[in-house]
């Protein structure tokens, strides 16, 4: 591309200089004048016309005499420099815009260069958008004393007798944000010997800013705060007996549709982080669910509703406490068989289309800022086993717990001491049979998070609890635990 000539300063002085020479040249013409013209380019000054030449005028060499003019040729020649003036000062005008349209055509030009060159950022496409991520919890249990032997639980097999080192947990989690209104979320567990779906949905959102979305697929059920805490961010090595029995897993299949406002998803991001949250579940959030259980078919063609409303409040001082409600009802279609360590020889009779399963909860949590309180407590019904062993029939369930801690951040890293309380009364309806089970247990621990990605925890439990396998009671025993977790 030719460049383009750009008038400068200089360059306009200069053609002024030679257009004023010419405009007081035409006021002495005579017969022998010299005719003169410019090429504003090069501005070189010629004597005859040519290509791209201006002319300036004629001009002759005078002498004193002529030179003297009267009075009226002077006014004359005064009011003809005035014209030639105001000519000279409409060129500069004309040479400005002039000026002007040259640099707005070469910035132009540069633009449309540089966007032609510049190489263009491909889009991502959905699969870049999907990050890896996991923890592992690794546990020893230790019997101290007391009825070690006969003691289980639904919830942990690294306290059962002949257990030592255990995989609680083996999680791999992928998941992405693959637009503005399509989440995918799926995690694997491997640990236990075989790998197994605990989560597999999408969260379809309605508006750019995420407040409404539903969730169809395998995921957590709208309840119990504990139950919706993810096992990476709980204190207790366990969650209470009285809430997972009603959703033992957490999990189900279904479709959930939940609503957070703006201000609040950054409340809950804020407490997941540090402060031992349970993730964004909704300020509001129901829907329905098979009600067998993880990865189990329904077995009665019959769906359970929940639903939940829950609040974190933030006052003035920083501190937040978050209160709600919750509850679920369906039908559930028990499992039965003969047990013989139970002393159960023949099958209990039972109702194929199953028995009323419901319950209603609260739960209040003031956050570990640094000293926190935990609580919830729940009631409800549920099919259990009757008192003969004969047939399954409809219960009663109530329980709870109390937990309180205290955080404490220094360079050490964070460490919250805590201690929990729970009670339940009330079956596994997860469990062949449904039994009945009675359960006191009072846990004391402390967690030490060395770093973002690895924590410690060492925990003394004593325990009162029914094995629901064998259906034996014990009364009293006394067990330490230790967990290593690592996240990535």
């Amino acid at each position: 591309m030719k460049p383009l000539l750009l008038i400068t300063r200089r360059n306009r002085l200069i053609v002024t200089s030679i257009i004023a020479l010419s405009l007081f040249g035409s006021l002495t013409l005579s017969a022998h004048a010299l005719v003169l013209y410019v090429d504003p380019e090069t501005e070189q000054v010629y004597t005859s016309p040519g290509k791209n030449r201006v002319k300036l005028g004629k001009f002759k060499q005078v002498d004193k005499e002529e030179a003297k003019q009267s009075p009226t040729e002077l006014k004359a020649l005064n009011k003809e420099l005035d014209h030639k003036l105001i000519e000279l000062k409409a060129v500069e005008k004309r040479l400005d815009e002039q000026q002007e349209a040259i640099k707005l055509s070469a910035q132009k030009i540069e633009e449309t260069t540089a966007k032609e060159t510049t190489p263009k950022t491909e889009e991502k496409k959905w699969y870049d958008r999907i990050s890896i991520g996991g923890y592992t919890q690794f546990r020893q249990g230790a019997g101290l004393s007391g009825d070690f032997s006969n003691l289980s639980s639904p919830g942990d097999k690294a306290i059962e007798k002949d257990t030592n080192f255990y995989v609680r947990r083996a999680r791999l989690v992928f998941q992405g944000e693959i637009s503005d209104h399509l989440k995918l979320y799926m995690q694997t567990e491997f640990a236990g010997g075989t790998i197994g779906v605990r989560d597999m949905y999408g969260d379809i959102y309605f508006d750019k800013k995420k407040e409404f979305r539903i969730r169809p697929g395998l995921s957590k059920i709208p309840n119990s705060f504990e139950l919706l805490q993810s096992s990476r961010n709980r204190l207790a090595l366990e969650r209470a007996d009285a809430l997972s029995s009603g959703v033992r897993n957490e999990r189900d299949t279904g479709i959930f549709f939940y609503w957070t406002p703006q201000h609040i998803q950054e409340r809950f991001k804020f407490l997941s982080k540090g402060l031992k949250g349970s993730g964004d579940y909704g300020v509001i959030g129901f829907g329905a669910y098979t009600g067998q259980g993880i990865n189990n078919r329904d077995k009665n063609d019959n769906v359970h509703i929940a639903a939940r409303i829950t609040y974190p409040f933030q006052f003035s001082n920083g501190q937040i406490f978050e209160t709600g409600v919750y509850g679920y009802t369906g039908k559930f279609v028990p499992t039965v068989g003969t047990n013989a360590d139970a002393g159960i020889l023949a099958n209990p009779t039972f109702n194929k289309k199953g028995y009323r399963d419901e319950r209603i909860g609260v739960h209040a949590i003031l956050y570990p800022q640094p000293f926190g309180l935990q609580s919830e407590w729940n009631w409800g019904q549920s099919p259990q086993l009757s008192s003969d062993f004969s047939q399954i029939e409809s219960g009663n369930i109530n329980g709870g717990y109390v937990q309180a801690m205290y955080k404490i951040d220094n360079r050490w890293g964070t460490w919250i001491p805590y201690v929990k309380w729970q009670k339940y009364n009330g079956a596994e309806k997860d469990t062949t049979n449904t039994p009945f089970s009675r359960v006191r247990e009072t846990e004391v621990g402390l967690e030490w998070q060395v770093n973002e990605q690895i924590e410690l925890v060492a925990a003394y439990a004593n325990m009162e609890r029914t094995n629901v396998n064998t259906l034996h009671h014990v009364k009293n025993a006394n067990i330490m635990r230790f967990q290593l977790q690592w996240k990535y």
